[in-house]
């Protein structure tokens, strides 16, 4: 009868049939004898099998000189990237790519060369500001050490006027004064 064997999950078949009259029409059983077509013909499942979806077309990134084109120019060029995620077969890629080409080649350029200078800028800018900041850091540590050796000068003129027998009072206020100094300028600025 020409029945093919199937996967135990496919087990519904159709048969197709004839009636007397020439009509045809299908059928969950075999047809009889009086009704059955000249050369048996098998369906497999009632139901076909499921169409596996296409994974979306990878997009590409677009451009950065984007922004810099003329809007019309920009839309084209993300009419051309775009154009395989959306399904535009590649003859028509092709004519958008040509268009553009013949359109905008002129503006691309131009577009291109703005965004190299601006980009060119940056790293000036970027450059010239980490020079400031380590200008920033040598002026400061140069006022720490100068700090720090006009302190080590300071300690060392009190060891010396504490180190003297027989100072008046005036002498004592001074030095007196001058730890003051010392304390605030040395001590409390390191803290």
């Amino acid at each position: 009868m020409g029945l093919l064997a199937t996967p135990a999950a496919a087990q519904t078949t159709t048969y197709r049939c004839v009636t007397a009259d020439g009509k045809r029409f299908t059928s969950s059983t075999p047809c009889s004898q009086a009704r059955r077509p000249q050369t048996p013909i098998y369906y497999g499942p009632s139901q076909p099998p499921p169409v596996r979806a296409l994974p979306p077309a990878r997009l590409e990134r677009a451009p950065e000189e984007l922004t810099y084109m003329s809007p019309e120019c920009a839309t084209m060029r993300e009419g051309i990237r775009t154009a395989p995620a959306r399904g535009v077969d590649s003859r028509t890629q092709s004519e958008l790519r040509r268009n553009f080409q013949e359109l905008c080649t002129e503006d691309q350029s131009r577009a291109r060369r703005a965004l190299m200078e601006d980009k060119q800028l940056e790293q000036r800018e970027r450059q010239q500001e980490r020079q400031q900041v380590m200008e920033r850091r040598t002026l400061a540590k140069a006022d720490q050490d100068k700090l720090m050796a006009q302190c080590a000068e300071m300690r060392g003129a009190i060891r010396q006027r504490r180190a003297r027998t027989g100072m008046s009072e005036g002498d004592l206020r001074d030095l007196q004064l001058f730890e003051q100094r010392y304390e605030t300028r040395c001590v409390n600025a390191q803290r």
